[in-house]
This record gives C-alpha cells, structure tokens and sequence, in this order.
C-alpha cells in the first residue's frame, strides 16, 4: 500500500513540474547598428546615442521610429543609454539586450544652445556587445 501511495505522489510530482511555461526574461534582445546620437548636454556622457534595430530574438521585430539622418532613413531606431563606452562608434554594429517605452519623446532640458534631439522611443540598455 506504502509503495502505491508513493508512486502516486511521486507521478503528481512529476507532471506537475512539466506543465510550466518557459521562461520568458524581462526585457527584449536585439541586434542593431549605431547610426549616431544627439547633442544636447556640456556633458556628452549624458547624450543619447541612436540605434537602429536591425534583428530581433524576439517575435517583436519592430520596436522603434523612422528617422532620417545624414539623407538616409532609418525605420526602427531607438535612443537609447547604457551603451558601452567601446560601442560608441557611429557604424558599430551591437547586440543589446533592453527595456524600451512605449512612446517617443523628445529630449528635453538640454544644456547646451542649439541641441539637435530626435523623437525617439528610448531602450534603456541592461547590456551590451560587439557584434562581429
């Protein structure tokens, strides 16, 4: 009867634990280029630099705005912080992984006189790399 009892308990112990989802972090990845960043602070550290998103692991692939720079358009970009101090190469292709807002908004308060900012979604970067 213990040995019954016991393979009971133990068979709901198991099908219990296959019934969970997978896990699912808190936050987006993405692989995306440096397109350039704004002016807006005496401190440039403080500046947002712009990424455009070129893929996603995510079954999100869209997450940013269009922007136009230099005369070329860009479809999915993002301001963004966090970014590596190594990374901060304009055509430096990243991988990031990040939170983003839901809607764009323009820097404000800017220190410096004629800031250039862009209306942008702003990703908020937990990590970032190089991607070869």
């Amino acid at each position: 009867m213990k040995k019954i009892i016991l393979s009971i308990l133990l068979s709901a112990a198991l099908m219990s634990c296959n019934n969970k989802e997978p896990f699912t972090p808190p936050y987006d990845t993405a692989v995306g280029y440096v397109i350039g960043k704004e002016t807006c602070n005496v401190d440039t550290s403080k500046d947002f630099w712009l990424i455009n998103i070129i893929s996603s692991s995510s079954v999100r692939q869209q997450y940013g705005d269009t922007v136009e720079l230099d005369s070329l358009i860009y479809t999915n970009a993002v301001k963004s912080t966090g970014l590596s101090e190594s990374l901060k190469s304009v055509g430096q292709k990243v991988g990031i992984d990040f939170t983003i807002t839901d809607t764009s908004s323009s820097t404000t308060n800017c220190t410096i006189t004629n800031p250039v900012t862009y209306k942008l979604k702003i990703a908020t970067i937990l990590s970032s790399f190089e991607v070869r």
